[in-house]
Order: C-alpha cells, then structure tokens, then sequence
C-alpha cells in the first residue's frame, strides 16, 4: 500500500529526466519550499505544476486517478486548468506498488516525448489518402479511422494540427489517442451546447462514418467517440440520440446503457494500453469489451 505523497514523490522522481531535458522546472506554491512536496490542493484535487520555455505540465491526482496535462509554448494563451489531457492512468493506493509507479513513469515519458522532443513534432509527411463518400458509397471501400479524424478535423480545423501530429508521431493514425485526448472534448462541447447547426453538422458526419465503416469504425463511433462522451449523462444522451442515423440508434444506445452502468469499463475505456505496432486484424474494441 502507497501514501498518496508517497506515489506523487516516485513518480516525480520518475519523469525528473525527460522533464529536465525539455526544459521544465517545478513550480512550488507560495509557502512550500524543498524537501516539502510542491502539491497544490484545489478541492479534491492533489496538483504538481511544472513550467519552461517550452511550455507547461500539470498532474493531477483526483478520485483515484492520475492524469498528466501538457500544453506548448505556443498554448501560452490557455489557462492552467484548460490545458489537454495527454495520459490518465488508473492510480490504486491500496494495490499498487513501485513496479506499478514505473510502469505509469514509462507511459508519461513517451507521452512528454510525443509533445515536446523536436524529433517528435511534424515535419510535413503526407498524410494517408481519406476514402471518398463515391468509394464508400458504391462499396469498394469502407471508411476507416483516419477518413474520420480526417474530415473530424475540417469540421473542427483547431485539431487539424494534432491530428497531423498523431500520423508523425505513430506512422498512422492512432484514433483512440486522438478522440480520447483532443477529440471528444469538443464532441462534448458541441452535445453541450446543443446547438442545432452544429449538431446537425457533427452527427451528419458520425453517422455517414458510421452507416459505410469498418468494424473497427463503427466501434470507434459508437464506443471511443459517443460511449465514453455520453456514459452516466442521460440528459446529453437524450439531446444527441435525436441526430443518431436509424442505423445507429440501437447499437449506440446499447454501449451507452453498458458503460453507464459498468465504472470498469468505463475507465477501462479510459486508459487504452500502450500503442504497439499492428501486426494482425484484431477485433473492435466494442466486441472486445462485451466479451469481457
């Protein structure tokens, strides 16, 4: 068993080097000084602020979970609590142990690689060629993830740049990073405003994706996308699901009903494993988490 202390101390130890060398410096709040930890309290929140030329890193402890938030030099204009979620891991005080703490230490590392090394940042490669609406249309081609976050970026052009990022930084595009870290915040926005124009313009898109997807695709929508945006919030379900297509009403609202009532799955869905390199088909992460 871990104090919270404790397991923020280790893992501060443990993500010092890549910090150190992108610059970053921690911020102790006013009255705190060395050895004290440099947490700042903000209701049931545990804080840890970092700052540089190249930008700023908070962490942040709430619930039993762990998130770590990044934004670059050139985000100078957002505030300290909007910055994006790069990383949430599940941090279990009773359960884990050291071993537990390296493992979150090697995720957030490869996380702070991804946004801040110079080799990491995009250097205009060609992205890969979206499906048409003619091609998925006439059934040569299904849409895939990264038609999604292709045409999802023309509707929302403020993600054009992290999407770009995403296929530098993984060789494709790596859909579930994208919506779970950039993606759905605005998908939750637009839900919450409840503006018809963009509504209309937001599920018309989900729900040609998903009429003409792969598997996968539609999985994507339905779980990475809608379940983990909509799950334990009927009022949002309920503005959303009257733009759901015919075709996605009744899948849709069977995750819904699921991750609203299973919190495992749901944060599960929350912390998707490490990236590895696709070697064979594997199943939809829908299909994979009823099997569970």
């Amino acid at each position: 068993m871990l104090e919270l202390n404790n397991a923020l101390e280790l893992i501060m130890k443990g993500i010092d080097a890549p910090l150190s060398e992108y610059g970053f410096k921690v911020e102790y709040p006013e009255g705190v000084r060395p050895p004290e930890l440099p947490v700042t309290q903000s209701g049931n929140k545990s804080i840890i602020m970092y700052r540089g030329e190249n930008g700023r890193v908070r962490l942040e402890h709430e619930n039993g979970k762990l998130a770590l938030f990044c934004a670059r030099a050139d985000e100078e204009d957002t505030p300290d609590d909007d910055m994006n979620r790069v990383s949430l891991s599940l941090l279990d005080l009773e359960e884990f142990n050291e071993k537990d703490i390296k493992y979150i230490c090697g995720e957030y590392t490869e996380s702070l690689e991804k946004i801040f090394s110079k080799k990491s940042q995009y250097s205009g490669k060609k992205m890969p060629t979206p499906v048409s609406r003619t091609q998925a249309k006439s059934g040569a081609l299904s849409y895939d993830a990264n038609t999604l976050g292709s045409r999802f970026t023309t509707i929302y052009p403020e993600l054009r740049d992290e999407y770009k990022l995403n296929v530098e930084t993984y060789g494709e595009f790596l859909a579930e990073d994208f919506f779970l870290n950039h993606g759905n915040t605005i998908v939750l926005k637009t839900i919450e405003e409840n503006d018809k124009i963009k509504m209309r313009q937001l599920f018309k898109l989900l729900n040609d994706i998903y009429e003409d997807g792969t598997n996968d695709t539609q999985s994507l929508v339905g779980v990475t996308i809608l379940g983990e945006t909509l799950a334990g919030k009927p009022e949002l379900f309920e503005n959303a699901k009257e733009y759901f297509s015919d075709t996605m009403t009744e899948p849709v609202t069977e995750i819904y009903t699921y991750l609203s009532k299973s919190k495992s799955a749901r944060m599960r869905l929350q912390t998707p494993p490490i990236y590895k390199p696709k070697k064979d088909k594997k199943k939809g992460l829908f299909s994979s988490m009823m099997n569970m």
